[in-house]
């Protein structure tokens, strides 16, 4: 199918060898290569050594009469065996659980726009394409191990929190990212790796039946409950021994993952250009907390039984509520045109923070520095990514009431029809609170200030000012311009904080199951000192931040 010019934004011209490896990630690759086939080697060893000691000694039994001692001595082999050769059977599914998918006849001019995307980047069109209500764009795919020698389908997720956000030309910038990881022969490696990281997470870390009967075995009688407890320690040698060799793997990712994303980056600006990439940047973080108040009020609304038609449609209303609170009229809206070109910046390096849809990423700053190396100007196309679908407010409303079942008791019905009108009335009633006038820079927005102090009198220590001078200097010093980077500061470390403690709880799951903060990894056994230091930071700026209540 051909895709109509006037809905596909301009392919720019792009210098020669600009999606070429560079040196450096090639280097890593290799490196990363080594390690993976030196973990892949003890693995397959270990597997193929209890198996064949298990066949060997049930054969030489068999040989021998069918010797019971012989057989029952292969039950420790042949339990090793089964417990790492479950490894190269498992499978780990990809994918939102919220998602949806569509097909090309419903969406022609959608699936047109990809697969155009996709044969610029050279990367393989998407196998099946899925609809998510979230802030999320990504390529996912089933892995297992055998996808080290035959490669997964790639199938897509597009979040219509991030379409509801982007222009068409950033929403083609962050497609043609996805494809980029697929684009480059090369990146192969990228895919070996984490299909590693999978079978080493399954058989390290994850706990199961073989886990419960050696549990089980080592509370029984102690004639007996001896073997359990050998077995365990052998089980947890083997781990060790395999978590240690794995480590190779994760130290040359480490640094191979930096210029993957460099890489595919460097794919999407040969498609988009470089404005078009750091513009959907500097959008999906604002994107991110429009997307969290929406679905805050939608909750609220679901709570008095009143019905939503369109989620999306409260997230942009959020967005410009979210700009007067924190007094910045371009949050959330491409970045002007001043800031384009090779030598304009978007990003300073103490405001780089990854959005969530890329967490795992290299700070803003540098995607920004890397983008615009080697600048490829972008066509900018200012129209709505919504133009890409057939029935685009159809697909809002069943979105949203595919969302709502999910977060919803079964069966639950609303006493209210919606209302969109008067949803929205209540949703400016509830922003035009005075704590939340744009001359407080955002400092009561989403923090109760009262909380801290057990009476009122806690909030009412300090000296008051003296003379009229002394209390016009004292409000006009009392919301510095400093005070916003310091509540942003704060919502940062507290959302931080509660991630941190989701990962160590094993509520949340990192990527690729390899944590990553502020561009370093951390292993799951220094989580604690993680929260701990993280936490510290997050108390510092609240100290700061419950001095100015005090003197408010």
């Amino acid at each position: 199918m051909s895709f109509p010019d006037v809905a596909y934004p301009p392919t720019p011209s792009a210098p020669a060898g600009l999606t070429e490896p560079t040196k450096a990630y090639r280097r890593n690759a290799y490196l990363a290569v080594f390690g993976l086939l030196a973990f892949i080697a003890v693995y397959l060893g270990l597997t193929g050594y209890f198996g064949w000691l298990a066949y060997r000694l049930v054969a030489g039994a068999f040989r021998q009469g069918g010797s019971g001692g012989a057989v029952v001595s292969a039950i420790v082999p042949g339990f090793f065996f089964l417990l790492l050769a479950r490894g190269l059977f498992a499978v780990k599914r990809g994918g939102d659980p919220l998602a949806v998918e569509v097909k090309e006849a419903q969406e022609p001019q959608l699936f047109a726009f990809l697969h155009r995307i996709a044969d610029e980047a050279h990367a393989p069109r998407p196998n099946r394409v899925f609809i998510s209500p979230r802030v999320n764009a990504a390529v996912f795919y089933d892995v297992s191990f055998f996808n080290l020698l035959i490669p997964s389908k790639k199938n897509l997720e597009l979040g219509l929190g991030l379409v509801n956000m982007l222009s068409l030309d950033e929403l083609k910038a962050v497609i043609a990212h996805e494809f980029g990881h697929f684009a480059q022969r090369t990146m192969a490696v990228g895919r070996w790796v984490y299909t590693a990281e999978q079978i080493a997470g399954h058989v390290i870390a994850r706990r199961g039946n073989f886990d419960k009967l050696l549990s089980w075995l080592s509370n029984i009688d102690i004639r007996i409950a001896w073997v359990g407890w050998g077995l365990r320690l052998l089980v947890w040698a083997i781990r060790a021994l395999l978590d240690t060799v794995f480590r190779l793997v994760v130290l040359a990712e480490r640094a191979l993952s930096r210029e993957m994303e460099f890489q595919a980056d460097r794919v999407a600006v040969s498609v988009s250009g470089s404005d078009s990439l750091v513009h959907a940047l500097a959008r999906l973080g604002p994107a991110d907390e429009a997307w969290s108040e929406g679905v805050d009020f939608l909750v609220s609304e679901l709570r008095a039984n009143r019905q939503v038609d369109d989620l999306f449609t409260l997230q942009t209303r959020a967005q410009a509520h979210l700009a007067h609170i924190l007094d910045e009229p371009a949050f959330g809206q491409t970045p002007p045109a001043a800031k384009r070109g090779p030598a304009g910046r978007v990003f300073e390096q103490a405001l780089a923070q990854p959005p969530r849809m890329w967490l795992s990423h290299p700070p803003n700053h540098e995607r920004e520095e890397n983008a615009k190396r080697l600048y490829v100007p972008s066509p900018v196309d200012t129209r709505p990514a919504w133009a890409l679908f057939t029935d685009a407010p159809a697909l809002r409303r069943s979105t949203t009431q595919a969302f709502i079942r999910a977060v919803t008791k079964e069966g639950w019905k609303p006493e209210q029809p919606a209302d969109e009108a008067a949803a929205l009335r209540r949703m400016d009633e509830l922003y035009r609170r005075p704590a939340l006038a744009p001359e407080y820079r955002g400092a009561y927005l989403a923090r109760a200030m009262a909380a801290y102090e057990a009476s009122p009198d806690g909030l009412l220590r300090g000296s008051a000012p003296h003379g009229p001078d002394g209390v016009k200097a004292a409000l006009e010093a009392l919301y510095p311009a400093t005070l916003k980077g310091d509540v942003a500061s704060w919502r940062e470390r507290r959302e931080e904080e509660a991630m941190l403690e989701g990962l160590r709880a094993g509520v949340l799951t990192a990527p690729g199951n390899v944590v990553r903060y502020r561009g370093r990894e951390v292993r799951r056994k220094h989580l604690p000192a993680l929260i701990a230091e993280v936490k510290a930071e997050r108390q510092r700026v609240e100290a700061a931040l419950r001095a100015h209540d005090v003197s408010a």
